[in-house]
């Protein structure tokens, strides 16, 4: 199997802050005005390299699960598709909207949703069946592209056993060249691998952490209309065609759309 050679974005952290992403977003009454009546055009900034999520299209567009929620909202928004336009997050100028932000457990950023719940799991060729769990992986050669969750399980000695990458799909071709033994990421991601390559991969399923992703936009009004538009997506069977399509073996894992987060009020000047 051979993966196909991609560019590698600039090295970002594999988690931007909530706070960096909602600064750089336009101020509240500038996206509602361009969000209001589908005039003009609507930015989206993604996460670019995250196979099943957001990656590049043979075309030079964006695919995956994350451009078919971030297009249903703005549809529901009053966009057409040929008005929305998709950039490299963090975007300079600013999206109006901001997909795969981690939403916080406080509810009270801007942040919509979540569209999905996952977490970090392990990746591994499909007939080596020696890599079980979190355990096995200190008898292996192991690659990712964000050690923060390694680190916090295994401790800071850890880090010089792990093969750090750019991006996840640099992990899977050394995955496939045997250069390493597993490869460890975001489930979804690791699935979207698994989904594009059948028979090459295998993941455990068993996501050792666990974390909401949403849509960073800028005041509560906005915030409210995304997620009335996420409920939208749920409940008329979008969200679960979606799944099926771009997470082929996570489908299974999630049979239901996730909870909106509840939110929080502004916060108080200090």
């Amino acid at each position: 199997m051979t993966l196909p050679a991609r560019p590698s974005p600039a090295r970002r952290g594999p988690r931007a802050g909530v706070a960096a992403l909602v600064m750089a977003l336009p101020t509240a009454a500038a996206v509602l005005t361009a969000c209001g009546g589908g005039h003009g055009a609507l930015v989206v900034g993604v996460r670019e390299g995250r196979p099943g999520l957001a990656e590049r299209s043979p075309s030079g567009g964006y695919e995956g699960f994350e451009i078919e929620v971030a297009g249903y909202v703005a549809r529901r928004l009053g966009y057409r598709d040929d008005q929305v336009s998709y950039v490299p997050a963090p975007a300079s100028p600013p999206a109006d909207l901001t997909m795969g932000v981690p939403v916080p457990r406080d509810g009270a950023d801007p942040v919509a949703g979540p569209y999905l719940v996952s977490g970090q799991d392990i990746l591994a060729p499909a007939g080596d069946l020696s890599v079980r769990g979190l355990r096995d992986l200190t008898r292996k050669r192991v690659c990712t592209a964000a050690p923060g969750p390694l680190v916090d399980r295994f401790g800071a000695a850890w880090r010089r056993a792990f093969l750090i990458t750019s991006t996840v799909e640099d992990c899977a071709r050394m995955l496939v060249s045997r250069q390493v033994g597993a490869v460890t990421g975001d489930a979804a991601v690791l699935a979207g691998l698994a989904a594009a390559s059948p028979g090459a991969f295998r993941t455990l399923s068993r996501p050792f952490t666990r974390e909401g992703q949403g849509i960073a936009v800028t005041g509560d009004d906005l915030r409210r209309r995304v997620e009335d538009a996420l409920r939208a997506m749920f409940d008329d069977g979008s969200w679960r065609r979606a799944v099926i399509r771009h997470l082929g073996p996570l489908a299974g894992k999630y049979p239901s759309p996730p909870a909106l987060r509840p939110h929080a009020g502004p916060r108080a000047a200090p």
